[in-house]
């Protein structure tokens, strides 16, 4: 099927999806939304690049422009982010929702990234501290060269994020800029997810300088990987898989927190 434009396939495939959801596009926002549907198009290929043959790059583009448009209803200029940092977030997690209802992530790539999941847990916890990237490949049973090439994959594939580590362990706040969804909790939920915020907040001061420098570039500044690796004097594929390597770290520190 030829590729079309994401907002134009969006219309046409999702457009009584929209209308029931309260998502319609409005002729305000159409510039808004034009000028960032290059992310789209970019997140899109890259993570077709990586999944089987017969994924539609078409659904993957409509899933993607559906996102863009919440993002660009949801977000607050006001807390201070760019919109693009926070588009990314709700392109690949709208992309990614489409993926799992299609059952396309290959199977072969969900082993693997559980067993470095499992291996980076281990090791934190027994080492009580984060473990180097010779450690993590002898406890996950695979050479450095190998662990390069699935965080290289893990980052085409956009699979981690800090805000998905924050949603999932309790906090309901972008750190990318967009609106905290509302919601009633009580006074233990609250102090609980204060004191995950907390652990949240030392391990990023635990990690090595180059995973903070990253990370700060990236969720904070609103650099693309390119830039930052241009900055850095790195190439964008080893700044991409510094962000994955990071994120795992961080995500297997707060389940130690939450799990032991």
């Amino acid at each position: 099927m030829p590729e079309t434009d994401g907002l134009t396939y969006t219309r046409e495939r999702h457009g009584r999806e929209e209308k029931h959801a309260g998502v319609a596009v409005v002729p305000e926002r159409d510039q808004t939304i034009e000028e960032h549907m290059w992310l789209v198009r970019c997140i899109a290929r890259s993570m077709a690049d990586n999944l089987p043959e017969q994924v539609d790059l078409d659904d993957l583009l409509s899933a993607g422009a559906v996102g863009l448009i919440k993002a660009v209803d949801d977000f607050d200029p006001g807390r201070g982010a760019k919109l693009e940092t926070y588009a990314r977030y709700r392109i690949k997690g709208a992309i990614l929702d489409e993926l799992r209802r299609q059952d396309m992530l290959p199977y072969s790539m969900r082993s693997k990234l559980r067993g470095l999941d499992r291996a980076i847990h281990n090791l934190e916890r027994r080492l009580g501290r984060y473990p180097s990237d010779r450690e993590i490949a002898e406890e996950a049973g695979i050479s450095e060269e190998d662990l390069s090439r699935l965080l290289s994959m893990a980052a085409a594939m956009d699979l981690y994020s800090l805000d998905d580590i924050l949603e999932n362990g309790g906090e309901n706040v972008d750190v990318a800029g967009g609106q905290a969804a509302p919601q009633q909790e009580d006074p233990l939920t609250k102090l609980e997810r204060e004191e995950l915020a907390r652990v949240m907040v030392d391990g990023l001061k635990e990690l090595p300088q180059m995973e903070r420098t990253v990370l700060g570039l990236y969720y904070y500044e609103g650099l693309r990987m390119k830039e930052i690796g241009e900055v850095m004097g790195v190439s964008e594929s080893r700044i991409s898989q510094i962000h994955s390597r990071a994120i795992l770290l961080l995500k297997a520190k707060l389940r130690i927190h939450l799990r032991g």
